[in-house]
């Protein structure tokens, strides 16, 4: 009896052993049966985009990860758009992105080397935007869209202004399906931005920026065609941006609200926003030096704002207010504080 227990035990220690050595054979066949098709996928997306003016490119492609991940290591990535007026580069020295092989749907990007985009079609571009080192996640549902996020070091841009932060992280909403009303996102994005250096601001606001955060939400259909006659007819289809959310914060004075915005019939922006103030105090002195208000009015306004203000949720006294742009002009509440922003098309 014993030695047939002994002899049981044997076979069933040497079938487990042949399950383990089929099931590592089955799953190393997989892993670089997906290496393969991932080259090759990359190889067929590069072809897919040439007819619509879209060059794909990179000088040295690597998959490595074995066993428990897919990793990708690209270095000399070059993304070219050829289509006016939107022609624009993006260039990596290198990306690696990695993903479990059971689930790639959800990809880990890094850029160790940093990220720089151009865009203009002339000799000089018109614009530049670049960053030290990028990192992020990219998700790809089944069902279509995609969500990414971004974490940038020491980005700055370039146009007709400067602008440059100590880090920043950018989010980016795709939704699975083109809007079919204006009431249908187009595309959401957001961005939170710390020590972001402008080049200038009105007091009682210093460079840099404690911190800028703003998210926006794109409804309506944006049409492809250049600037001016897109955003016309996204206007003309009652498309709109809501402002999911925004936050500016510079030393004591803090400012934070919601809102929404639109295009005019001259392509300028309008809308309406809902405000909190934390150091008020600060906001009107600024208005003061800006001589929007003289002093007796501010101390009035200071007076009524005193008796309005509440605690936000850090405790802190606030005052909620509106903020509004029309014909070329913003008010805080029914105050003037001067031009809105103006968009040259």
């Amino acid at each position: 009896m014993r030695r047939r227990g002994r002899g049981c035990g044997s076979l069933v220690g040497l079938a487990a052993g042949a399950l383990l050595l089929v099931a590592a054979g089955g799953y190393t066949a997989f892993w670089f049966i997906a290496a393969t098709r991932l080259e090759d996928r990359l190889g067929q997306l590069a072809q897919l985009l040439r007819p619509h003016k879209v060059d794909l490119s990179w000088q040295r492609l690597q998959v490595g990860g074995f066993p428990l991940a897919l990793r990708v290591d690209i270095g000399g990535l070059e993304l070219r758009d050829r289509a006016p007026p939107a022609a624009s580069v993006m260039r990596l020295a290198q990306l690696i992105a990695a993903a479990a092989p059971w689930n790639l749907f959800a990809w880990h990007l890094a850029a160790p080397d940093g990220v720089a985009i151009a865009a203009g079609s002339g000799p000089a571009p018109i614009a530049t935007i670049a960053a030290r080192t990028a990192s992020g996640t990219l998700l790809l549902p089944p069902a279509g869209g995609a969500r990414a996020w971004f974490d940038l070091q020491e980005p700055h841009a370039d146009s007709r202004i400067t602008l440059a932060a100590q880090n920043a992280r950018l989010w980016l909403i795709l939704p699975p399906h083109p809007p079919q009303s204006d009431e249908d996102p187009a595309l959401g994005f957001a961005v939170d931005a710390h020590r972001l250096s402008l080049p200038a601001l009105p007091p009682p606001f210093r460079n840099p920026l404690d911190e800028l955060a703003f998210g926006v939400t794109v409804r309506g259909p944006v049409p492809t065609a250049p600037p001016r006659q897109a955003a016309a007819a996204w206007r003309d289809a009652g498309g709109t941006a809501d402002i999911d959310h925004v936050a500016l914060r510079s030393g004591r004075l803090t400012i934070g609200g919601s809102g929404t915005v639109a295009l005019d019939r001259d392509l300028q922006p309008e809308g309406a926003f809902s405000l909190a103030i934390e150091d008020y105090p600060a906001l009107l002195d600024a208005l003061v030096a800006e001589k929007r208000l003289t002093r007796d009015d501010a101390r009035l306004a200071g007076l009524a704002l005193a008796l309005l203000a509440r605690r936000g949720p850090d405790g802190k006294p606030e005052i909620r207010t509106s903020l509004s742009m029309q014909n070329g002009k913003m008010f805080l509440g029914p105050v003037a504080i001067g031009p809105a922003p103006h968009i040259a098309w």
